[in-house]
């Protein structure tokens, strides 16, 4: 499986590595995860639908980032990506 970045989210992920340190780990993380599943899983990741588009798009919430540990409940990244 390969993995394409937009330029847009390549110049985001800059910014955010110096806030964020550990975000390229955490982030392979999810790619292992996205290679074994792909699709959606219920309550952490939904398809979003009515878009128009024969693809599949999926919003990732909650996943987690050691930087952010202990930052509440609700602390974790979000992550939206289209399987093809």
């Amino acid at each position: 499986m390969t993995f394409n970045e937009l330029d847009e989210f390549q110049k985001d992920m800059k910014t955010l590595l110096k806030k964020y340190r550990t975000l390229h780990d955490d982030l392979a993380i999810v790619k292992t995860v996205l290679e074994l599943k792909p699709d959606e899983r219920s309550p952490f990741s939904f398809r979003i639908d009515n878009l128009g588009l024969e693809t599949c798009i999926i919003k990732v919430k909650k996943i987690a980032c050691k930087a952010l540990k202990g930052r509440g409940v609700n602390s974790g990244l979000r992550l939206v990506y289209a399987y093809f």
